[in-house]
Formats: C-alpha cells, structure tokens, sequence
C-alpha cells in the first residue's frame, strides 16, 4: 500500500474520483453536516447471482467495509471533519456512482481515497450540475490525499470502477 499527496490544481473544485461501491451515506452525521445522497446508483449494489460472486472477492467482507473506513482515512474523530461514506463497486453492481453533498459550504478541504482490491477506481469532482472540472484522481489498492475545492455551496463526487471488486473509503476534512 502506498500513501501519495495529489497536488492541488487550481480549479474551481478538485476532487479525485475513485470509490468502489460507494454506499452514498456519511459515515457520521453531525449539526451542519452536509447531506449527501446517492443520484446516480443505488447506495448499495443490486444483489445479482454475478454480484453475489463478485461479493466474494472483495478484500474486506461487506459487514466490516464500514469498520475497515475508520482506519483507512480520517473519520469524525479527527478535528474539522466534515463527512465520509463508504462502500464497495464491482462490474456486476455499481460499476458507476455519483453521491452529491448539497450542503458543502464553499472552502477548501484535505480529502482522502482509499481503495483496497484489484480494480481501479477514478475519482472526479465538480459542482453540483456541473461536468467535471478538476483532473480525476485514479486509486488503485492505495490511499490518495488531495486537496478540494469548491466555489460555492454543494460538491459532487463521480465513481467509476474498471476491474475486479474493490472497496472504497471517501473523507473529507477542513483545511488547516
């Protein structure tokens, strides 16, 4: 596993994206946390014959992919965390997500990818109803920090999966 920095490019909102089934729900809700929600995939993948299997390939069992989050990247225990969420993709499932967070303040933000299996998830970020404007940030079985963002209220976060089963962790906290 390698831990890399993604320098900060000098867009509107940047953001890498690469979760693998991304569960579109934070991993903690506080007073004024945003609210993500899941708008192009379900939150978690259709249960299928194929994704039953895929299921079984995965690094970290479903039931402790929420568990394994805590570790991988920061969570609400560290100062000025804003929110994080979850999850697993495979081919057969949610190959592709999109989790908006409507009520993101403008600012910048320290985020954080982690990926673990033998797929490839690419992370892209963007105002919300806007295509992407910040160069995708690509996880394979690493933990990626980047720097995000956003002009004005609301972010969104675009996940797609090329390969095996992996799971993915997404956090985000202020800057310092």
């Amino acid at each position: 596993m390698s831990t890399r920095r993604a320098t900060t490019v000098g867009l509107i909102l940047m953001v890498g994206v690469a979760l693998a089934g991304c569960s579109g729900e934070p991993s903690a809700e506080g007073e004024g946390s945003p609210s993500p929600s899941a708008s192009a995939s379900s939150p978690t993948p259709t249960p299928t014959p194929d994704a039953e299997a895929d299921e079984a390939l995965l690094p970290v069992p479903v039931e402790d992919i929420a568990d394994w989050a805590k570790t991988a990247v920061p969570g609400p225990d560290v100062d000025g965390y804003v929110f994080g969420f979850s999850g697993w993709m495979s081919e057969n499932s949610s190959a592709h997500d999109v989790t908006t967070f409507t009520s993101l303040a403008p600012g910048s933000y320290q985020a954080q990818l982690a990926c673990r299996g033998d797929g490839t998830i690419t992370l892209t970020t963007s105002e919300l109803d806007e295509e992407p404007i910040s160069e995708p940030i690509v996880c394979a079985n690493e933990t990626i920090a980047f720097d995000v963002t956003n002009a004005r209220t609301g972010a969104r976060f675009e996940l797609a999966l090329e390969g095996a089963p992996t799971v993915n962790a997404v956090s985000l906290v202020e800057a310092p």
